[in-house]
């Protein structure tokens, strides 16, 4: 029982310390933001900590640029759609009265709706360029102090 309890907190110890480390795509990004992540790491181990923070705001970066694509394209779909459908000629003419209520509501609720979430994509896009100025100001600073050449535009 004692062997079995030892193997299990091996293990556990070992996927812990294994999870510490960088994947491989973290390792690609941070050598093209021209982070040399080894030896930022051998200097301070508070580097590897701002190193996670740089790669965190990446990550809600990059999830904020796909919601507000994602909301933007539905949003101009929408309003396209909306606009042709309240659009529809109705077959009514001067001496025939219709009523095309349901044209009126389907069409101009699509149009609303779409101009809603184009509205909302906005925050989202705008949210992710605050988060690249400061991954970028994060990555000068760290490159300034150990005098590293930034590959940042």
């Amino acid at each position: 029982m004692k062997k079995i309890f030892i193997a299990v907190t091996l293990c556990c110890n070992l996927a812990n310390i294994s999870a510490q480390e960088f994947s491989f795509d973290q390792k690609e990004r941070l050598d093209r933001w021209g982070l040399n992540y080894a030896y930022l790491i051998e200097q301070s181990e508070a580097n590897e900590q701002q190193l996670w923070e740089i790669l965190d705001i990446d990550r809600k970066r990059k999830n904020n640029l796909i919601m507000g694509s994602t909301f933007a394209g539905l949003g101009l779909v929408m309003l396209a759609g909306g606009s042709l459908i309240f659009s529809q000629d109705s077959g009514c003419d001067d001496a025939h009265i219709c009523e095309n209520t349901g044209q009126v509501i389907v069409g101009g609720g699509l149009m609303a709706l779409g101009t809603f979430e184009v509205g909302v994509s906005l925050p989202l896009f705008l949210s992710s360029l605050k988060r690249k100025k400061k991954r970028n100001k994060m990555v000068r600073e760290l490159n300034l102090k150990y005098g590293i050449q930034s590959q940042l535009e």
